[in-house]
């Protein structure tokens, strides 16, 4: 009977050692936040000078402009002066009306000149009519000058736009594998 205690005292303790007791290591996964840096790029505007080219006339002024008449015979000059800094042709439309009011009939003289000139230079641009009659006719003059076009660089302030990389702090996650111990029975029973 001493040998059936001892073995039942064996058992118990056995038992109690194998169901109690963490003899067994096993490894388990977990998700673990971490902090790390993340790289990401932004459009950030700037300001930029940019240079175009653009077209523009030439710069002048009319000196003069007058009317001579002889008799039938009417002369219109223009003096036209180029006050740019290049040379260039300017055109010069000259017209001249005379209207008879009791039979409706117009008269009317034009002429265009081209005056190729270097800049501070001048230049006339003259036409003549015929069977012009001051006294009788209500008559005018008038004139238009169109300067040549020259191109020019101009600046201008613009917004432009860049990916700039930037940094920043995020957080991740990452499985990580741990150990426990478990007893023998709970590794039997579930590993």
């Amino acid at each position: 009977m001493k040998i059936g205690i001892v073995v039942g005292i064996a058992i118990a303790i056995l038992a109690l050692v194998i169901c109690l007791v963490p003899l067994k290591t096993v490894a388990y996964t977990v998700m673990v936040d971490y902090e790390d840096t993340e790289t990401y790029y932004e459009s950030e505007p700037y300001e930029d000078i940019e240079i175009y080219t653009e077209t523009i006339p030439l710069e002048y002024e009319v000196v003069e402009s007058d009317i001579d008449v002889e008799g039938q015979t009417a002369t219109v000059s223009v003096v036209v002066r180029n006050q740019d800094s290049v040379s260039g042709t300017f055109t010069v439309d000259l017209f001249i009306r005379s209207d008879i009011w009791g039979e409706l009939i117009y008269f009317l003289a034009y002429d265009e000149k081209q005056l190729y000139l270097k800049p501070g230079e001048t230049g006339t641009a003259e036409h003549r009519a015929n069977d012009v009659n001051v006294e009788e006719n209500d008559w005018s003059w008038s004139y238009e000058v169109t300067p040549g076009m020259k191109e020019v660089e101009q600046e201008r302030t613009v917004t432009k736009y860049r990916q700039v990389e930037k940094q920043r702090t995020v957080t991740n996650q990452r499985q990580e594998t741990r150990y426990k111990k478990v007893t023998l029975l709970d590794y039997l029973l579930h590993y």
